[in-house]
């Protein structure tokens, strides 16, 4: 068995800095060089070697208070509604389509898979529109979504494993239809049943199977057209569900 041993010297002072610059599939790389486990590689990099906590000191302030405020911070604290569409329902054996993030009152921003190069010939990779949709969701701080903590994170987390991409960091999430589950007794608690319950104004759009298939197997431009249209109104109609629902939120769990 190969040793599990630490660089030392100029070796060590290489490792530390291929660490700082890389990204996780990189750092396992690294790891794997010194036959250690990723959690290893960590650890070597933050146990209080000097050279290390040296480059890794943080700065002290050198900005004045009034030009601090003015700064952005780097998450939005803010509400998005999330929704994807896809193949099927397992991220192991189908692919994402289209997936729809909508800040509140805002435009949708809107990802489609036949957008991305790999569509044409190797439509199983999902990994471009994985990362995107990952990227955009990590820059907000509250997710909601309906059924989201049962389909849509769970596929998108288990998309973002598959391709080697950094998890999510800490977000909170917002469910309606867990809110529906808590509190409302009614027969059925999709969106669309919750939606004419309540008399929302409900899409045009009715989607089909065929439509699904069309644009996964066969990668037909109409019906994704027709499945990005679907993906735009569902987020809008959960803005309007979310509203209604929210007066009957007791907390915000983590996602």
């Amino acid at each position: 068995m190969a040793t599990r041993k630490k660089p030392q010297g100029n070796d060590w002072k290489a490792f530390q800095a291929d660490w700082k610059q890389a990204d996780h599939p990189k750092k396992l790389e690294l790891a794997g060089q010194y036959n250690v486990t990723y959690d290893t590689a960590k650890h070597w990099c933050s146990e209080g070697d000097t050279s290390y906590t040296e480059t890794c000191k943080p700065k002290t302030m050198s900005i004045s208070a009034s030009e601090l405020l003015k700064l952005r911070p780097e998450v939005q604290l803010d509400f998005v509604m999330f929704d994807i569409e896809t193949s099927g329902f397992d991220a192991d054996w189908d692919i994402l389509l289209t997936a729809c993030i909508k800040p509140y009152g805002a435009v949708p921003i809107v990802f489609r898979a036949d957008h991305y190069p790999t569509w044409q010939t190797e439509r199983a990779n999902d990994k471009a529109i994985t990362g995107d949709i990952a990227t955009e969701l990590r820059k907000h701080a509250i997710v909601v979504g309906h059924f989201s903590s049962r389909f849509d994170i769970r596929f998108l987390r288990a998309k973002m494993l598959r391709h080697g991409l950094e998890p999510l960091p800490l977000m909170f999430g917002i469910d309606t239809w867990r809110i529906a589950k808590d509190n409302f007794k009614v027969s059925n608690r999709r969106m669309k049943s919750l939606s004419v319950f309540a008399q929302l104004d409900m899409p045009k759009d009715e989607p089909s199977g065929d439509r699904w298939m069309r644009a996964a197997f066969n990668g037909a431009q109409d019906a994704m057209d027709r499945i990005v249209q679907h993906n735009i109104e569902d987020v809008m109609l959960l803005e309007k569900l979310a509203s209604i629902s929210f007066p009957y939120l007791k907390s915000i769990p983590k996602l």
